[in-house]
């Protein structure tokens, strides 16, 4: 790692970084709560609002060839300072309750920023080889806070606030960030290989995450509800299971990684993976089944170990920083790409009643390149 960073000072940095991301993220999550109920105060329709909350995906999927080079042009603490200024912009952009065409422009500006501030925690967490498994612990369970608080939160807040007030909140939070991020060290120049612009190359473990993230978080949020109002279950009961799936798997990826600071029970990476992806193998064969509700589980449970375990493994096998940083923003963007492209194929699945068929048939290919992946990591191993 580098020289300015010394080991002691990595899990202090992890936790600065990921301080600033989980506080500006509230800005984030408040919209996805509230926009879909009261989009009329924005002057906007529902078609309006799934643009809004879904473009931010695709920015970030278009910068990703220029991401990392500029990453390393900036240095990870000017980075975040400016992503906290852009999310600062597009929150109070809502705050005022803009014309939607600068709303739009502000869900630009907050894909930037949190390529920004993500790209730069998983670089702070894994920074220090040593010590990535316990710093991405630390992340995991900090980015989480903000979004779940959210959720518990706003509704009282919302009982004495307005809507405006409440999202100033989110806003004031964005500024907050600056204190964490101030106390980050400044980075040395390095004499190390910038990266070029390109298209990320989905290396075998790229491919996995893309698979995974398709099945069990772009596809899966979609179809959960529907699949339970087909199986008898009332919109409101459905809506309300969904709705304490969602928490409880937010409080499962706190609880795992406070465990990942606390002991060192995930210290055999790649054995632990194997258990994560036969566990979503397992979740993908049941989902379109009467057994949904259990594979949701098993959906939750093996995505919230796999966003602390792929990073880890892809940071471990790299050889190189510029190399580690590469294969960690690849890994971003392919998860990225996932979800983006989840809700299109959701609905598609859902209107031609096409969901065992895709779960079964995704489900074989996922196994298959995860044996193949597991076969190749042995001979190399042998």
């Amino acid at each position: 790692m580098s020289a300015s960073t010394p080991v002691q000072h990595s899990t202090r940095n992890t936790l600065l970084s990921s301080l600033v991301l989980t506080l500006t993220l509230v800005s984030d999550a408040l919209l996805y709560l509230l926009l879909p109920l009261y989009f009329e105060s924005f002057g906007l329709t529902l078609l309006w609002v799934g643009l809004l909350l879904s473009l931010n995906r695709f920015i970030r999927l278009l910068i990703n060839p220029w991401l990392v080079s500029y990453f390393q042009i900036m240095g990870a603490r000017k980075a975040l300072l400016q992503a906290i200024a852009l999310a600062t912009i597009a929150s109070l952009c809502f705050v005022l309750m803009a014309s939607p065409w600068i709303l739009l422009a502000s869900r630009v500006l907050w894909g930037c920023a949190f390529a920004l501030m993500r790209l730069a925690c998983l670089h702070y967490a894994t920074e220090e080889r040593s010590l990535s498994l316990k710093n991405l612990g630390w992340f995991t369970s900090f980015q989480e806070i903000g979004p779940l608080l959210v959720m518990l939160l706003s509704p009282w807040l919302l009982t004495f606030l307005t809507l405006s007030q409440v999202l100033m909140f989110g806003t004031l939070l964005c500024v907050l960030a600056i204190l964490p991020a101030l106390g980050l060290p400044n980075p040395q120049r390095q004499s190390q290989a910038k990266a070029t612009a390109s298209w990320p190359k989905p290396a075998p473990l790229h491919q996995l995450t893309f698979l995974l993230c398709l099945l069990f978080d772009g596809v899966w949020v979609i179809i959960l509800a529907p699949q339970l109002v087909n199986m008898g279950y009332s919109t409101h009961i459905a809506l309300s299971t969904v709705a304490f799936i969602f928490a409880a798997k937010r409080i499962f990826s706190m609880v795992i990684g406070l465990i990942s600071v606390r002991f060192a029970l995930f210290a055999n990476t790649y054995g632990w993976l194997v258990f994560t992806v036969g566990c979503l193998l397992v979740s993908g064969l049941l989902m379109p089944t009467a057994w949904i509700l259990f594979a949701s589980v098993l959906a939750a449970t093996g995505h919230a170990l796999l966003m602390i375990l792929m990073p880890k493994l892809l940071a471990d096998i790299s050889e190189q920083e510029n190399e580690r940083q590469l294969s960690l923003s690849a890994f971003t963007f392919w998860r990225d790409f996932s979800v983006a492209i989840g809700a299109l194929f959701a609905a598609i699945l859902i209107e031609q009643d096409l969901i065992t068929e895709f779960y079964w048939g995704s489900t074989l290919i996922t196994m298959l390149l995860s044996v193949w992946i597991f076969k190749n990591r042995k001979t190399r191993s042998a």
